[in-house]
């Protein structure tokens, strides 16, 4: 008995399975297709195969994309997670590639939360967009390393934002400064959700969560203490998993 979690988002499509005794025996990730319902037709026989006896459960942006009959929502699964990975984290940031989500959880229970979805600089695709302007990878960007040159964006419109960046890259900037300068200003828009909730501690989440000092980096930024989970960029996939052991029951 399986219990397999997609969680289908904008940018990447996560995916975690679990065995009979929730423990997590794969954990990957790839690009989301375009043509999700065919790529999905395609890869669910797939883990029929891998896995007998496996139930499926989706969430995300995709999910509707998938021909299963078991979804849940993202903030469900992400407080479901959330708990399994840090179980003391009462509240989970998430910056995700389309939005970023504050959630409250309790027990793996979604007890509250709040979307920021009117600005794309303070998502995750705005840092993909920059990092394909700048030709590095991900991976690349390293906290740790001190800036050569302290840059602040001063437009909170993604597309201005992205014409600084242009000049930037016009002006000779070091790519590494200019990726940090992005992070800092995804971490000052997230600030405006945190400030909703009485929330000293938090739980970090997404594929920003892989950054190298990250977890320092968002703490001087968001003033507050930031808890890095393992596996921080599949919490919702995790989320979709626990659910579908429940399926089984």
């Amino acid at each position: 008995m399986y219990g397999i979690g997609i969680d289908v988002g904008s940018t990447f499509t996560k995916y975690c399975v679990l065995n009979a005794k929730g423990r997590i025996i794969k954990l990957f990730m790839e690009q989301t297709p375009v043509r999700q319902q065919a790529f999905f037709e395609n890869k669910l026989p797939l883990f029929y195969a891998e896995y007998p006896d496996c139930k499926i459960v989706t969430c995300g942006y995709g999910r509707k994309n998938i021909s299963y009959n078991h979804s849940i929502t993202e903030l469900t699964a992400l407080a479901a997670g959330a708990a399994y990975q840090c179980p003391q984290a009462e509240y989970v940031l998430d910056i995700g590639g389309q939005d970023t989500k504050l959630i409250r959880q309790q027990d793996g229970k979604l007890k509250s939360f709040f979307v920021n979805e009117k600005c794309a600089a303070g998502c995750g695709m705005f840092l993909k967009n920059v990092l394909n302007m700048l030709q590095i990878d991900f991976e690349d960007i390293d906290l740790h390393k001190a800036a050569q040159r302290e840059i602040k964006l001063s437009s909170v419109c993604a597309v201005f934002a992205q014409s600084e960046i242009v000049g930037l890259i016009a002006a000779g900037a070091e790519s590494g400064d200019i990726a940090r300068s992005v992070l800092a200003h995804i971490m000052t828009q997230a600030k405006t959700l945190l400030n909703k909730q009485d929330c000293p501690e938090v739980l970090l989440s997404g594929g920003l969560t892989a950054v190298e000092g990250i977890a320092e980096f968002a703490a001087s930024i968001l003033q507050r203490s930031i808890l890095l989970p393992k596996n921080g960029a599949y919490l919702s996939a995790i989320g979709c998993a626990l659910s579908a052991l429940q399926v089984h029951e």
